[in-house]
């Protein structure tokens, strides 16, 4: 499956997209809250709207599922599968209102329910990182140079995990030191997290409970896949896009291929033990 347009489109409307969050990054924004825990910016709504406008004005006949559009609308669009685009025009709003840097925007695409493109920028951190499952995933710097990106795979007394900065989970913690990782990195945003993984910055991500929506994991699934890595949930199941339902909280797991299965039964095992 040639994506290499999809690729190219979506890139510079995330770049676009970064560009407007940063000017408002740099500013003295307000913050207001769609739930309690949940904060929203005007660098969410209009990197939302500049995203999809880009996305659609490209490929009009395909869906599109972002996080800033109503929810019933969102649900309905991921719900007719085909070709659906899922955007997080601000993965980690909390850590933007923080300003401690660990935000990202997202592109990713699904093709019948799973993911096969992904497109995470960090714009603080002055990262762009791009995949396509079964081509591969890549680290672009400003001049366009692509350097591979691949996951690492080490002995798991070794292993980095990668971990919520601030939704850290008791049964995170519990299935790590069931699997005997070497340490834990904190940072914020499920694309950022994902992202070292692929990179080889960090060896596994483990996420348990609510939070997280399809369009916080399609495009950092597809960038870890594309760099070698398996992602599942807890149970051992892929992520499936094609649905109405947008929350993802049966887990998330994202690692080598050979701790992957492992770790999904740790992280099971600690969620089922109401840890």
């Amino acid at each position: 499956m040639d994506l290499s347009l999809e690729l190219e489109v979506a890139l510079d409307a995330a770049r676009h997209a970064a560009a407007r969050v940063m000017e408002v990054y740099a500013t003295e924004f307000r913050v207001d809250w769609k739930g309690a825990g949940d904060p929203v910016t005007q660098a969410d709504r209009e990197a939302n709207t500049l995203i999809a406008e880009r996305l659609l004005g490209r490929f009009p006949q395909d869906h599109l599922c972002a996080e800033e559009d109503h929810p019933e609308t969102a649900s309905a669009q991921a719900a007719l599968g085909g070709r659906c685009w899922f955007v997080d025009p601000l993965d980690g709003t909390r850590e933007f209102v923080d300003r401690n840097g660990d935000f990202a925007v997202m592109v990713g695409l699904a093709v019948d329910g799973a993911a096969r493109l992904g497109v995470v920028l960090a714009p603080a951190w002055g990262r762009a990182l791009v995949g396509i499952v079964g081509v591969g995933a890549w680290s672009l710097a400003p001049d366009g140079t692509r350097t591979p990106l691949s996951v690492r795979d080490v002995p798991v007394g070794e292993a980095c995990l990668v971990a919520s900065r601030s939704h850290r989970s008791p049964a995170v913690d519990a299935a790590a030191r069931a699997l005997g990782v070497g340490s834990v990195r904190p940072c914020g945003s499920v694309g950022l997290k994902a992202a070292l993984v692929a990179a080889g910055e960090a060896t596994l991500y483990l996420h348990a409970g609510d939070g997280p929506k399809l369009w916080d994991t399609c495009a950092p699934e597809a960038l870890a896949v594309a760099a070698g890595a398996v992602v599942t949930d807890a149970y051992g199941e892929p992520l499936r896009y094609a649905t109405a339902r947008l929350a993802v909280d049966r887990g998330i797991v994202v690692a080598p291929a050979s701790l992957g299965p492992r770790a999904a039964r740790a992280l099971r095992e600690a969620i089922d033990g109401g840890m």
